[in-house]
């Protein structure tokens, strides 16, 4: 489904329009509808829905009548396609419920004596009409601030006719205006009512990727159920040793301070059985595998598992440890990222890399002639230097996943060699292969036109456009905004109730297709550009002009032009004159949406000026210039943003007269001749993102077939 889409700015903004019709989205059924009686002597009506969003409620007084037209909305009762009720309170003459047209129903809420006072609550099934006994609220004109004079009333459109577009180079008609002579009364508006509940922005699907990131268990190929365990403050390696030989297997503990390095056992505080950890269990019918595993996790030990003998300690060496080593390539993230990524997951990386060191010695230089020190002479010597640079992160309040793995990048070929266990191993390869995803690109075409306004019918900035469910018409200063899923209506009243969908965006790109052809609209330029998430694309189509210049003496023995000593230097500025369109691509998303931004700047010379300076003549041009900076935007695939607004107004008069006699009062006019040019231009740019498919099954690219002429520009 696809709608209009409002991105940008007004008056000189941006318009983002789609070129097919947007399509109605599924209308809300009524199923049901029912009176309850309130304890102040009102009423509630309550229309029961089953399907649909939430519709559009409109009301408006008419007599002693309430009416409420709900857009979008269908009847669909079991007892019939309506409903009546007379005198279902007091005060309160009738109700009735009926289909107003296609997509719309009408309640009516009849008063005896005056117009009832109603409010409007919406849930996720039911609209409640929670009307009151207000008759003598409706007779007092003082305590009603929000009532409208009755001269508007016959301004309010319930069903308005569709739009009819007499003349199809006019994307908006201009009004028909009558003077009567009647003084127009000030409008009474009253402030739009608030939202019932905040509503935060739509959130599109999120690509989730899940590791499973479990210890990887000793396994000790036995079935041994532990009956009943009951130990309180015991060392850990008696408890290990005990399960072990339970087991059937041998255990070797490396208690604190031994190691590859210290073999012998620790003879200080750390290798007494004093600092061993120690571990209280009560444990029943379980296997003994499961307990094994149990207290080498709460421990925090290394156990490793090599024929019948279990190796375990506070840090293994690594001739003890089933270690693995991995070398990965990485294709799109580079390797500081992926470093990075993983230094916080807890691996531990090293990474090599090339600098250049600059060294500055000050060497005195003594005088031979009185003996004393003169000036410092500074000597610079620039050397590389490869220099490993190691990387650990340390978290106060967690453990990190991937302490133990290490890393190691080279830059060069953008290669990572993980060193670790093989559990760690696996999960640090699932998540670079989750990061180390294509960047999306998208191909954008841009059409700049530039429109001569004095030449069309259309004089003013009037456009209409949409985003989703909310239409906009600017037209001669008057903005109207329409929610739901029908085009603005064509009179502006108090209450916009909606019109037919008219295919605006057609009309308009119809209107400027119509304009290039008649030769009122130059297309400046129509390029296709790809361009990569995150980078910046430019189309210029410019010629440098000079703008200013600067005029420079040199001191010296020569004699210049002003007599005085130097070299004159003169130096000239130039600035490109022409088409300069610049699209950036922030970012693609998952959903199908482009956040982009888009700056076109046109500038052309509309005069030049010669300056005489000590006798030399230099002429430089000055630009005019017409710039938009649209900031970030956000669009859907296939979906056209429109820049507008972007006008250049010069209005130059110019007087040819004769001397003394053309400044004679009103005869001075048969001597002298007046010209008058008046230029309006616009520049509208029109651009159509459309994300590439690069995935394997992709044939973009490959099914070009080239024209006659094409594939003989191609085979020279």
């Amino acid at each position: 489904m696809k709608h209009l889409g409002l991105l940008g700015l007004l008056g000189g903004g941006a318009i983002a329009l789609t070129a097919s019709l947007p399509a109605y989205a599924a209308a809300t059924e009524v199923t049901d509808v029912r009176v309850n009686s309130t304890n102040d002597g009102g009423m509630e009506l309550v229309l029961e829905t089953s399907s649909g969003e939430r519709p559009q409620v409109f009301t408006v007084n008419r007599g002693n009548t309430l009416v409420a037209d709900l857009v979008n909305t269908q009847l669909n009762l079991s007892d019939g396609n309506g409903f009546l009720q007379n005198n279902p309170a007091p005060g309160i003459s009738a109700v009735m419920v009926s289909q107003l047209d296609s997509n719309s129903v009408r309640v009516s809420i009849t008063g005896e004596t005056g117009t009832p006072v109603s409010q409007v609550n919406q849930t996720d099934n039911s609209i409640v009409f929670d009307v009151g006994n207000g008759p003598a609220l409706a007779e007092s004109d003082d305590d009603i601030t929000f009532e409208q004079p009755s001269s508007r009333e016959t301004q309010v459109a319930q069903n308005p006719d569709p739009l009819q577009v007499d003349d199809g180079d006019v994307l908006i008609p201009d009004p028909n205006v009558v003077i009567d002579g009647v003084q127009v009364q000030p409008s009474q508006v009253g402030a739009p009512p608030a939202r019932p509940r905040a509503i935060a922005p739509p959130v599109g699907d999120i690509a989730v990727a899940t590791t499973d990131i479990s210890p990887e268990p000793i396994n000790l190929g036995t079935n041994e159920i532990v009956p009943r365990l009951v130990l309180r403050d015991a060392p850990v390696r008696d408890v290990l040793s005990l399960l072990g030989r339970a087991a059937g297997l041998n255990v070797a503990f490396l208690t604190s301070g031994q190691g590859a390095n210290n073999a012998g056992g620790g003879t200080g505080p750390e290798g007494t059985a004093d600092n061993e950890p120690r571990i209280s269990l009560d444990i029943e019918n379980e296997p003994v595998q499961n307990v094994f595993n149990y207290v080498l996790r709460i421990s925090g030990l290394q156990a490793s598992l090599e024929g019948r003998t279990i190796f375990v300690g506070q840090t293994l060496p690594n001739e003890s440890r089933n270690l693995l080593m991995r070398t990965i390539r990485l294709n799109q993230v580079d390797v500081t990222s992926a470093l990075n990524f993983l230094v916080a997951l807890g691996a531990e990386t090293a990474v090599s890399r090339e600098r250049l060191i600059t060294s500055v010695n000050a060497v005195s230089v003594a005088t031979a002639a009185e003996g004393s020190t003169g000036p410092a002479v500074t000597q610079t010597q620039t050397t590389t230097e490869n220099r490993i640079e190691v990387q650990r992160v340390e978290y106060t309040d967690s453990n990190p996943i991937l302490r133990g793995l290490q890393v190691t990048g080279d830059e060069r070929t953008n290669t990572l060699t993980l060193t670790g266990p093989g559990r760690l191993i696996d999960i640090a390869t699932s998540q670079l292969t989750t990061i180390d995803i294509r960047r999306r690109q998208v191909a954008v075409n841009v059409r700049v036109i530039d429109v001569n306004l004095l030449e069309t019918d259309r004089q003013n900035t009037s456009f209409s456009f949409g985003l989703g469910r909310t239409d906009f018409i600017n037209s001669g200063g008057v903005g109207v905004i329409n929610f739901g899923e029908r085009t603005p209506v064509s009179v502006i009243g108090n209450v916009v109730t909606g019109g037919q969908n008219l295919g605006i965006a057609d009309n308009f790109l119809a209107q400027l297709s119509a304009s290039v052809r008649e030769g009122n609209a130059k297309i400046l330029t129509d390029p296709t550009l790809v361009v990569q998430e995150g980078q910046t694309a430019q189309v210029q189509l410019t010629q440098d002009v000079i703008t200013n210049f600067e005029r420079t003496v040199d001191e010296g023995d020569g004699e210049n032009d002003d007599g005085g000593g130097g070299t004159v230097t003169v130096t000239t500025e130039t600035e490109p004159a022409g088409l300069i369109l610049q699209v950036a691509v922030d970012r693609i998303d998952d959903n199908g949406f482009i956040s982009l931004s888009v700056a076109p700047s046109i500038s052309a010379p509309y005069d030049e000026e010669t300056v005489e300076f000590n006798g030399d003549e230099f002429t430089v041009t000055l630009l005019s210039e017409r710039r938009l900076t649209s900031g970030l935007i956000r669009v859907r695939d296939g979906q056209t943003l429109i820049l507008s607004g972007i006008i250049r107004d010069e209005d130059r008069i110019d007087v040819t007269k004769v001397p003394i006699l053309g400044d004679i009062p009103i005869l001075g006019a048969l001597f002298r001749s007046s010209r008058r040019d008046n230029v309006r231009q616009e520049l509208i740019v029109i651009l159509t993102p459309q994300i590439l498919d690069d995935s394997d099954q992709s044939v973009f690219g490959y099914r070009y077939t080239p024209s006659r002429d094409a594939q003989e520009l191609l085979n020279r």
